[in-house]
């Protein structure tokens, strides 16, 4: 009979362990066995917390059983507004004596959606997120003076983190207030190895560059306003994949055009300058943008895979000094852009890439409604006798 009982224990686990969010909670309530190991179910799944509602009912649930399931939590979403302090029964003192009496030994990942916010109207917080030893991937936004605290304080040795930068946060260069990513992340460059950051504006002086990041593997750049890649050149030298989207990648039309050249030639002169003087990365895996993105930031190296996009206005000349810039080895271009296939569109880029070191071109177009059909397309990418590979594709948008 107790070998039953025992089969008949180990069965139940393995259909929670099958069942939905709401099946297991029901599941939990029949007995005392998947009241105990259906809650370690639940939490080793990812938790999304939306409101306060949520976030009361979610903290209940942790400090039952004597606060023992927070040490199965593996993955937390918080994208709440917290009732301020003065309001009747606040919920951010129950969250910050959870996070200061219990253990979080596997919570690994976690996400703040309006950190910034939250930090600066329950400060108290801020230690006990600070306090978290088990994180290896952080996602935290907006980023600002309070956000910034908890990552220098914080205890955790991160492999994975992203930064989304709020809306006109100071940035000033002074080495007393620096908040650029690679000063402000010093704390991790021995454990570092992908980095997001999202809408960071200034630039670094030299003397503030920081000791390099031996782990850093990825980098990914969105929406800055200065484009500038000394700093990340410096701190991460082997360094392999780049996705860059500047503020430039979706801002060009026929009415802007040549206003927004001038300052992307003023950027990419600068970042082909710090290049020339005090190197680049040597080698990069894969390398990910626009037109205009990898323009800008005129890297100076190989390439083994490049994912290029040229979209409506962008002018060819980009993707053409794109290319002499960098020693490419394989280029995936993705076409949908006006006059692509007139004399200073492709042809133009074909016939200056014959004697370049590309071994495959990946090749993609997307039609416009207004763009000639009667070019020969064949005639058009013939002229480049280094293609190994092509795979051509046709639309209207």
């Amino acid at each position: 009979m107790e070998r039953n009982s025992a089969l008949s224990a180990d069965v139940m686990l393995v259909i929670a362990s099958f069942a939905s969010r709401a099946t297991l909670s029901a599941l939990m309530k029949t007995c005392r066995l998947l009241y105990h190991e259906g809650a370690k179910m639940l939490v080793r799944r990812r938790v999304e917390i939306g409101d306060v509602r949520d976030l009361s009912s979610f903290l209940a649930f942790l400090h039952a059983e004597e606060g023992s399931r927070c040490a199965f939590l593996r993955d937390l979403v918080l994208d709440i507004d917290l009732p301020r302090p003065t309001t009747p029964n606040p919920m951010s003192p129950a969250l910050s004596n959870l996070l200061a009496n219990h253990s979080f030994r596997s919570l690994t990942s976690l996400r703040l959606v309006g950190a910034e916010r939250v930090l600066r109207s329950h400060p108290k917080l801020a230690a006990g997120f600070a306090s978290l030893k088990a994180l290896t991937s952080l996602d935290i936004g907006p980023v600002g003076p309070k956000t910034l605290s908890v990552l220098v304080a914080l205890e955790s040795e991160l492999r994975v983190l992203v930064l989304k930068y709020a809306p006109g946060l100071d940035q000033r260069p002074s080495a007393a207030e620096c908040c650029h990513p690679v000063v402000v992340l010093q704390r991790f460059k021995d454990s570092l190895e992908t980095l997001d950051v999202q809408g960071y504006e200034a630039e670094l002086d030299r003397a503030l560059f920081t000791e390099p990041y031996p782990r850093m593997q990825e980098l990914i750049l969105d929406s800055p306003d200065c484009p500038l890649f000394a700093p990340y050149i410096h701190a991460f030298p082997d360094m392999r994949n780049l996705s860059i989207t500047t503020v430039f990648a979706d801002n060009l039309t026929r009415d802007n055009l040549y206003v927004e050249e001038d300052l992307i030639e003023a950027f990419r002169r600068a970042n082909r300058g710090d290049q020339a003087v005090y190197g680049s990365w040597t080698k990069l895996e894969t390398v990910n943008g626009t037109a205009p993105d990898l323009y800008v930031a005129g890297l100076r190296c190989a390439i083994k895979d490049l994912y290029l996009n040229v979209c409506l206005w962008d002018p060819f000349k980009m993707v053409l000094g794109t290319l002499q810039d960098a020693s490419v080895s394989r280029l995936h271009l993705f076409v949908h852009a006006i006059d692509a296939l007139q004399g200073c569109g492709l042809p133009m880029v074909f016939k200056r890439l014959v004697d370049s070191s590309l071994e495959a071109l990946f090749l993609h177009i997307r039609l416009c409604a207004e763009e000639e059909w009667d070019e020969d397309l064949r005639a058009v990418v013939d002229p480049a006798a280094l293609v190994s590979m092509l795979r051509l594709g046709a639309g209207q948008f």
